[in-house]
C-alpha cells in the first residue's frame, strides 16, 4: 500500500445517483496514479453482495507514475446500490438506482437441442462442464453483456442508455430436428428450420419476441492438412450458424468453450492470451488465435446479427453493423492489440438479411467523429442509432397501438413518396437488396420530422430495398425492384 502516493478515482461515464434498467452495468474512469501492486476492487455499503470484473488498462508501466484507464462491470441489485471503488488507498463512492423494467417487447435466449444430441458443447478434453446447464449460463451473462454494451453505445450518441428488455434467462429447447440431418444443412437451412419450429410450437408470441438461439450440436472435426484458413475452419464445421433476422438470431457454439460462466471471470475471458488448439478446437476470433479472440469475435458476432433482429442494415464503416464486431472487447476492457483484418461484405445475400463476411476500410466522417469521442472505437452508426432510439424493443412502457408497423406507413410509388399517420417519420434508408448495406439515409431534425417524405430521383432503383421508420416505431419495407 503506497504511503505518499494519492489515487484519485473519477468515474467519467456514469453520473452519481443515476438510474438504470438493465443489471450489468459498465463504469469506465480513470485513477490519477498507477500502483505497482494494486487491483482496483468494488465493495458494497450496505454488505450485499456483488458481482463485479474490474481490469486496469496498459496505458504505462506498473511502477511509473501517472493516470491510468479502468473499466468495471458491475452488477446491480435491485433498488438503491451504495457502493465504493478502492485502489490501493484512494475511494470513489457511488450510489446507483436498478429498475427492472417492463417492456411487451422482450428478447428471450435459447439453446437448441437437437433430437439425439446430448446437449454438450463441444469443448476441451479437459472440460467437465460443457453440459446444458453452464451453457445456458454463459449465454444468459452475455447477452446481459449485449443489453449493457447497447445501453452504452445509444447512450454514447445522445439518445441516453435505452436497451432490449431481456424475458427469461436462457433455457433449453428441445428440437424435432434430428442430429444427423442438421450436420447436412446450411446455415440458412437451420435458420429457416428453426424459425419455422418456433413458429409451429406456439410457446412463443414472436410478434413480440426475439428469439437469440444457441445450436448445442455444432461440431469441429479438426484440422489435418495445415491448412488454417477460415474457409477450410468452415468447412470441416457442422451445425454452426450466425445468422440473423425477423424474429431469430442463430448461432453455433463452436467457441463457446471460450466464454465465461460468471460476471467475475468477463475481464480475464475477454483478456486471455491462451492459444487455441487449433488442430481440435474451432478458432472463430478473426485469425488472433486465442480464446480472448474467439469471445470477442463470436459475441461480436452475437452483438451485430441481433442488430439485423432490430432492424438494421449493414453499414460501410467499422461501427457494428459494419466491420467493429471483432473489437468489441474494447467495450470492456479497454484498449487492446488489434482484432485482425478487416472483414468485407459479400455481394451475395445470405438468409434473411445478408450475411456479414467482407467489407472495404472505409473513411467516413461518421466513424472519424464518433471513434475520436468514444475511446473504446466501437459504435452505432447514426442511422442505425436512430432505428434502436425508436425501436419498440428499446422503448419501456409506451403503448404501441399497432403491432403491424407497414400499417401507419405507406409508400406511393407514382410519386416516391413516403407517408406516415399520426406520428412524424424519423429515418428514411435505401439498402441494396442483395446483402442489406446501406447506400443512402436520411435523418431530421427532432422538431421538424416530417410526416411525408419524397424520396429524390435516382438512376435506377434495382437491387434497392427501402426502409423508413416513425417516431412510434413503425417500420415500412420495399423491395423498389420489385415495384419499379
Amino acid at each position: 500500500m503506497c504511503e505518499t502516493t494519492v489515487h484519485c478515482l473519477e468515474v467519467t461515464n456514469v453520473q452519481n445517483f443515476e438510474t438504470f434498467q438493465h443489471p450489468i452495468v459498465l463504469l469506465k474512469g480513470k485513477v490519477s496514479n498507477r500502483c505497482a501492486d494494486a487491483k482496483l476492487q468494488v465493495f458494497s455499503k450496505q454488505h450485499q453482495s456483488i458481482s463485479y470484473s474490474a481490469t486496469i488498462e496498459d496505458g504505462v508501466k506498473r511502477d511509473s507514475p501517472g493516470p491510468v484507464n479502468f473499466r468495471v462491470l458491475l452488477r446491480l441489485n435491485v433498488g438503491q446500490n451504495d457502493i465504493d471503488l478502492v485502489y490501493c488507498v484512494g475511494t470513489k463512492s457511488l450510489t446507483l438506482r436498478y429498475t427492472a423494467p417492463s417492456n411487451r417487447y422482450t428478447v428471450v435466449p435459447l439453446y437448441i437441442i437437437c433430437a439425439g444430441h446430448t446437449g454438450h458443447y463441444q469443448s476441451y478434453d479437459t472440460d467437465k462442464e460443457n453440459d446444458c446447464v453452464n451453457a445456458c449460463r454463459k449465454i444468459t451473462l452475455s447477452i446481459e453483456l449485449l443489453q449493457c454494451l447497447y445501453a452504452e453505445k445509444l447512450h454514447e450518441n445522445g439518445f441516453g442508455r435505452k436497451t432490449f428488455c431481456i424475458g427469461s434467462s436462457c433455457v433449453p429447447f428441445s428440437s424435432s430436428l434430428e442430429l444427423e440431418r442438421s450436420t447436412t444443412m446450411t446455415e440458412g437451412e437451420l435458420w429457416q428450420h428453426f424459425a419455422s419450429e418456433l413458429v409451429q410450437c406456439r410457446e412463443y408470441d414472436l410478434k413480440r419476441v426475439k428469439i437469440v438461439a444457441f445450436l448445442s450440436s455444432t461440431r469441429f472435426e479438426g484440422i489435418s492438412d495445415g491448412d488454417y484458413s477460415y474457409e477450410n475452419i468452415r468447412k470441416k464445421t457442422t451445425g454452426h450458424a450466425a445468422l440473423g433476422g425477423g424474429g431469430l438470431a442463430l448461432f453455433g457454439t463452436g467457441c463457446l468453450y471460450t466464454w465465461p460462466t460468471t460476471l467475475e471471470a468477463v475481464c480475464d475471458a475477454f483478456s486471455s492470451q491462451r492459444p487455441v488448439d487449433c488442430d481440435i478446437l474451432l478458432d472463430d476470433s478473426n485469425y488472433r488465435r486465442t480464446y480472448g479472440g474467439c469471445y470477442a469475435t463470436t459475441l461480436g458476432s452475437v452483438c451485430h446479427e441481433m442488430g439485423h433482429t432490430f432492424d438494421l442494415g449493414h453499414t460501410p464503416d467499422s461501427s457494428i453493423m459494419g466491420t467493429g464486431l471483432d473489437g468489441i472487447d474494447c467495450v470492456f476492457v479497454g484498449s487492446r492489440a488489434a482484432a485482425g483484418p478487416k472483414r468485407l461484405i459479400e455481394t451475395r445475400p445470405y438468409g434473411p438479411s445478408g450475411k456479414l463476411t467482407q467489407l472495404k476500410r472505409p473513411g467516413d466522417v461518421f466513424r472519424e467523429r464518433l471513434e475520436s469521442k468514444c475511446n473504446d472505437g466501437i459504435f452505432f452508426a447514426l442511422n442505425s442509432a436512430v432505428t434502436l432510439n425508436h425501436h419498440r424493443w428499446f422503448n419501456y412502457n409506451v403503448d404501441n397501438p399497432d403491432d403491424n408497423g407497414s400499417a401507419m406507413l405507406h409508400y406511393a410509388q407514382s410519386t416516391r413518396t413516403i407517408t406516415s399517420t399520426d406520428s412524424p417519420i424519423v429515418l428514411v434508408e435505401l439498402r441494396l437488396t442483395s446483402n442489406g448495406m446501406m447506400e443512402k439515409f436520411w435523418t431530421f431534425p427532432r422538431a421538424k420530422c416530417p410526416t411525408s417524405f419524397t424520396i429524390p430521383k435516382l438512376p435506377t432503383f434495382v437491387d434497392r430495398t427501402l426502409f423508413a421508420m416513425n417516431a412510434v416505431g413503425c417500420t415500412l419495407k420495399i423491395d423498389l425492384s420489385s415495384i419499379n
